[in-house]
């Protein structure tokens, strides 16, 4: 009787851990990303890398979605510690035209053509 209870708890063991580690490798979780008040969310794997000759934008337009906050709370206040992030996220992920370039980038420019710059992509 102990045997097959021994062997029992084995397999249910066995089948325990086989189910935990499917779920940590095929699950996409939550990820937050916070740059002041601002949030933006998207998911991803634990393990996940792109499929060859495709893109991941998920963790971009996660970042763009902040963009579009701080711009919104930026042109309310003019708080300069808006201003500061909103332009290291222009120099991260904003694209860069040069009619906005021209003489100097400023974060009201940016917020003012955040549509344009701030663009959010889409995985094919």
């Amino acid at each position: 009787m102990k045997k097959i209870f021994k062997i029992l708890l084995a397999v249910i063991s066995i089948l325990v851990v086989a189910v935990l580690m499917l779920y940590l490798f095929t699950n996409k979780f939550e990820r937050k990303l916070n740059i002041l008040d601002c949030e933006g969310i998207y998911y991803k794997g634990l393990f996940e890398k792109p499929k060859p000759g495709y893109l991941d934008f998920s963790e971009n337009n996660a970042k763009v979605d902040i963009a579009n906050c701080l711009c919104e709370k930026y042109i309310k206040n003019k708080d300069t510690t808006y201003k500061k992030e909103i332009i290291k996220l222009y120099d991260n992920i904003g694209l860069k035209w040069e009619k906005y370039e021209k003489p100097n980038i400023n974060a009201d420019t940016i917020c003012k053509y955040r549509g344009q710059i701030f663009i959010q992509a889409f995985d094919l």
